[in-house]
């Protein structure tokens, strides 16, 4: 049994990996992260 919230999150993640050149992107930005990668920003108000 899952949560509503955690139904939603799979969901989206499945949309998102839905599309290949979209999971490509998203697989390589994860990797990059993993590996020191990225810039720490401060959010907007």
């Amino acid at each position: 049994m899952l949560s509503l919230e955690d139904f939603r999150a799979l969901e989206e993640t499945a949309y998102l990996l839905r599309v290949p050149n979209n999971a490509k992107r998203l697989l390589e930005s994860i990797a990059e992260l993993e590996h020191g990668g990225g810039k720490a920003r401060k959010l907007s108000e």
